[in-house]
């Protein structure tokens, strides 16, 4: 594998920059010489110097220095989720067989917990047509539950895994976890890579407030699904917002307003092939109207 100086000096001259001019006031000649030799390491803040001089993000850089793949962990979640909303079981087991061959990192524990609980969500899902908490093994919400627990900064990372797991906790545990959430949305809200993460978790939260009939708790998030799905490239948190906006006024006592917004929202699912996504959508809405 190529050092960051190696890789650094291939885009510098495919850009058609001279050494001189990216590494000025940076590094000297001669230590940039062997920087891009692969002969020297260097900071995080010089590298990011030299990337913000050669106009490149560092997600980027480290896209392009990992072989254009992507991290492990967002690997990891890319595939959990489009098997997951696609009601994929079988897709879920096989990834669940990979990380249980992998060796048993921390980090391999907790994404076979969220998968073996998500196989037994959708497991039960399909037999009897809704989701049950009780469907998932003790040993897997032990695991989920022990390193939430122990988390005292949320960063993305902790974000989506509670949000991926949060319809697995009890509502009176999650109300406690929320309260150390809160502080942390409005500091991504700049962070546009980070709002998807964000959403999905607005969107789970929501949805169980709706259902617990917490409904002024549902609307407060709602605000906040808003203020995060306002981007093109979070057009499918958008249509949920639809959805959930349709389903609160439905639990507020304004069906005649709602029920529009909630099937205008699953037809959109269905059009744009989200077909397991319209189903859970549909059964929730049926659900609320028959409570």
């Amino acid at each position: 594998m190529k050092t960051y100086g190696e890789l650094i000096r291939e885009l510098r001259i495919k850009k058609g920059i001279a050494q001189k001019n990216l590494y000025e006031n940076i590094m000297s000649k001669s230590y940039a010489i062997r920087f891009e030799q692969g002969k020297h390491e260097i900071s995080f803040y010089l590298i990011h110097s030299i990337l913000n001089r050669l106009g490149m993000e560092v997600d980027e850089f480290l896209y392009i220095y990992n072989g254009y793949t992507e991290p492990k962990i967002e690997q990891f979640y890319s595939e959990y989720s489009l098997k997951g909303n696609a009601n994929d079981i079988e897709g879920l087991k096989a990834m669940r067989n990979l990380y249980t061959r992998s060796p048993m990192t921390y980090q391999n524990q907790l994404w076979i917990a969220e998968l073996n609980a998500r196989i037994d969500q959708l497991t039960y899902f399909n037999q009897y047509g809704e989701f049950s908490k009780q469907a998932i093994t003790a040993e897997s919400l032990q695991t989920i539950h022990h390193y939430l627990d122990q988390i005292q900064t949320w960063t993305l990372n902790e974000l989506r895994f509670f949000a991926n797991t949060l319809d697995f906790i009890e509502y009176e545990r999650k109300s406690e976890y929320f309260k150390s959430i809160l502080p942390a949305l409005d500091r991504y809200q700049n962070f546009q890579r980070g709002h998807p993460v964000i959403c999905t978790l607005l969107i789970n939260e929501i949805h169980e407030f709706i259902m617990a009939n917490e409904l002024a708790m549902a609307d407060l998030f709602l605000v906040k699904l808003d203020a995060f799905s306002n981007t093109i490239e979070t057009m499918f948190y958008r249509n949920a917002h639809l959805y959930y906006k349709g389903m609160l006024l439905i639990a507020s006592g304004e069906p005649d307003l709602g029920r529009p917004l909630v099937k205008e929202a699953i037809q959109l699912y269905e059009s744009l092939g989200y077909h397991h996504q319209a189903q859970l959508a549909d059964t929730f809405f049926k659900n609320l109207l028959q409570r």
